[in-house]
């Protein structure tokens, strides 16, 4: 009777192993798909934060290429009108040069 009661709870204990090998295996399925879940959240979230970069990036270099034009602008004006004010005081003289050199 003894090694029918031994085969019994040996039995026993391999249902309960097995139950709770069971147990642990949808344990850790469970926490590997919540872990799956969490980093495509987290890829999501950088995604959408590296476009976020993205755009807030273009609007800066675009920012400073309109403030970059604007100041060569001003300057090629302010030289373009050094150069008219030179020449017409350049102009004056050679007027008068070419008025001395042909009329008597």
């Amino acid at each position: 009777m003894q090694g029918l009661e031994l085969v019994k709870d040996l039995a026993e204990l391999e249902r309960e192993l097995a139950k709770k090998l069971d147990e642990a295996r949808r344990s850790a399925e469970q926490r590997i798909s919540n872990a799956g879940e969490e980093a495509r959240r987290i890829l999501a979230a950088a995604d959408a934060q590296i476009d976020q970069l993205a755009d807030s990036l273009k609007a800066r270099i675009a920012a400073e290429s309109e403030k970059l034009w604007e100041e060569a602008r001003s300057t090629a004006e302010a030289e373009a009108e050094q150069i008219r004010q030179k020449a017409d005081a350049n102009m004056d003289r050679a007027v008068d040069f070419i008025i001395s050199e042909v009329l008597p």
